[in-house]
């Protein structure tokens, strides 16, 4: 059933043209932001942030895409469910105001990513059974043991920049076991363990979208096959439920970028005027 929400209809004439102008806006404060942050190196939190709100707003346009183009509803709620997760993660490490413990969570959300690498190389390269040219086999074994090395060195320039803040000098048994785990979901620093970490749906909450934050987690019902998936929908009024979720989630990393960028970017000029709203 669609709801139409006047305000969004006056203004874009739907939600998925709301949706797709708010992340024109969004990517113009990203490219004005980039020239006062270029670099997007994991040493360089700010860069780094301004590149993960960049590909969170790709997934936004894909899931329009989706939505539109194939209408294709598990695919699209799916999409809702992992725009939610970047979303969330966005606002626990990089809208936190405490600028110490933005640059612990940061650099433990790298090493979980980077740590999974390695686990998941260690096992590799097999010994070469003949089933590919030997030539093949050995390039392979390069690029697997330089994959090796870069995650190694990562993980041990983040260990090292963490151990170099001032907030470990202060919390130094506790973030050690922090770093054990790689726990960037942590609550507080003195409760290091994974038990007293956020889970998903705590981290949705704290995105404080209008009373959405539980249903994000209701999605997983697409992203995992589960019965209520198999549910034929082909009214595209349909669509409209998971867009107005989609838009709510972009419409907080338009509010976050503004916050945290536009103090810096200057004014806007009549070019990135015309990137927001395109000449028909």
């Amino acid at each position: 059933m669609k709801i139409p929400v006047p305000e969004v209809v006056e203004c874009f004439g739907s939600i998925d043209n709301a949706l797709v102008n708010v992340v024109r806006y969004c990517n113009v404060i990203i490219d004005k932001a980039k020239k006062v942050c270029p670099n997007t190196s994991v040493n360089d939190v700010p860069g780094y942030a301004l590149e993960f709100c960049r590909k969170t707003l790709m997934q936004a346009m894909t899931l329009v895409k989706v939505a539109n183009e194939r209408e294709d509803y598990n695919t699209t709620c799916s999409l809702v469910r992992m725009l939610a997760d970047n979303v969330s993660i966005i606002r626990l490490i990089y809208a936190e105001t405490n600028t110490e413990e933005k640059i612990l969570r940061h650099l433990l959300y790298v090493m979980d990513g980077v740590s999974t690498r390695i686990e998941y190389l260690k096992d590799y390269p097999k010994e070469y059974d003949g089933k590919i040219p030997r030539e093949t086999y050995e390039a392979l074994c390069v690029q697997v043991q330089e994959a090796k090395n870069n995650a190694l060195g990562c993980v041990d320039f983040c260990t090292n920049a963490i151990k170099a803040r001032p907030l470990y000098f202060a919390h130094q048994l506790s973030i050690d076991e922090i770093v054990k785990c790689r726990n960037w979901k942590y609550k507080t620093i003195d409760k290091p363990k994974k038990k007293d970490a956020y889970t998903w749906n705590e981290m949705y909450q704290l995105l404080d979208v209008k009373d959405k934050g539980y249903m994000f987690s209701y999605f997983s019902q697409y992203v995992h096959g589960l019965s209520i998936s198999n549910i034929a929908l082909n009214d595209m009024d349909d669509f409209e439920t998971p867009l107005a979720f989609a838009f709510s989630l972009v419409g907080w990393v338009f509010n976050f970028l503004r916050k945290e960028y536009e103090p810096y970017i200057g004014a806007y000029t009549m070019e990135d005027v015309l990137k927001i709203v395109p000449q028909r």
